[in-house]
């Protein structure tokens, strides 16, 4: 796996939006915390350009990824925030130019496409908060992908669930199910072998999470994983009055319930409240690079992520 270079004070970070756009209000909390840590912020025109969801065409979109990978003065790149519009875009970039550029590509949500891409070429990646959100993250969270970034890495501690868990070194991959599952098929497909799987989702139907795992079951993504590794699950909804429709019709398992059927189904450890996703906690994680997960105490389900 590739590794690129890590940041010092001084180097440029480009900021591109890949899906959409950014107000100069919304960015300005970014600003004034990336440059607080001696980095200076290079903001692709287009970030601010507005059509309809999108920071402007597809093609404006593709010039400003292409723009922060190409430059040399530019040592790292900051999706703007995510949404949806990346797929869009994410076919038009060169595999030449990912592995030329050597730069860590950071973010979440949509971006997952561009993470897996980068991770199926051996790149490795900075699954992490961005701009749109930086204001609303805690202090930890920030701090990680400063350190992350910057080559000063803490490990990552957490109390989770998980009953299954057993002390396994491999690599870290995935991201967003959504994206992941919308990839299916496709060349930019997500390679699994010999990973730990990353999940996390937003605002999904309970039935809609087990028809995606369905999907990753079939086509083979689960079948020679280390195991599950889950963080946020946020804002999921269910077929009942509480969520607005007008029958009780459940389906009948909450999602952590749902995620550990298809463990037991493939025989992989999973473990749950990992700090990533759409959440204040979404601390920065190297994506593609070999983590070693381990449960420190056994008794309050406590684990920690080191880098290998």
């Amino acid at each position: 796996m590739i590794q690129p270079p890590f940041l010092k004070e001084g180097d440029k970070i480009g900021i591109c939006a890949t899906a959409r756009w950014l107000t100069l209000e919304q960015w300005e909390p970014a600003k004034r915390i990336l440059e607080s840590w001696g980095l200076v912020p290079v903001v692709m025109p287009q970030v601010f350009a507005q059509q309809g969801q999108l920071a402007g065409t597809d093609q404006d979109r593709i010039d400003g990824l292409m723009q922060c990978l190409q430059n040399p003065e530019i040592k790292a790149v900051l999706i703007a925030r995510g949404g949806y519009g990346t797929v869009r875009v994410v076919d038009a970039i060169p595999d030449e130019v990912i592995l030329e550029s050597n730069k860590w590509l950071c973010g979440y949500s949509d971006v997952t496409i561009l993470h897996n891409r980068w991770n199926n070429l051996g790149m490795a990646t900075i699954h992490c908060s961005m701009p749109i959100s930086f204001e609303a993250c805690t202090p930890l969270a920030l701090e990680q992908l400063r350190g992350a970034l910057m080559g000063h890495w803490q490990n990552r501690t957490w109390t989770g669930e998980s009953q299954t868990w057993k002390d396994a070194t491999a690599p870290l991959v995935g991201g967003n199910l959504s994206v992941i599952y919308s990839q299916l098929g496709s060349s930019t497909q997500l390679k699994t072998d010999g990973c730990f799987l990353l999940l996390e989702d937003v605002d999904e139907m309970l039935y809609h999470l087990d028809r995606m795992m369905q999907g990753l079951l079939r086509a083979g993504l689960l079948d020679n994983i280390k195991g599950i590794v889950v963080g946020g699950l946020t804002q999921m909804k269910d077929n009942t009055p509480e969520f607005g429709f007008s029958t009780n019709n459940p389906w009948g398992l909450c999602a952590e319930e749902i995620l550990i059927q298809y463990a037991e189904r493939v025989k992989v450890p999973i473990v749950f409240g990992f700090p990533a996703g759409h959440w204040e906690q979404n601390e920065g994680v190297y994506l593609g690079r070999s983590l070693r997960i381990s449960r420190t105490e056994k008794d309050n389900q406590c684990f920690t992520m080191e880098l290998v």
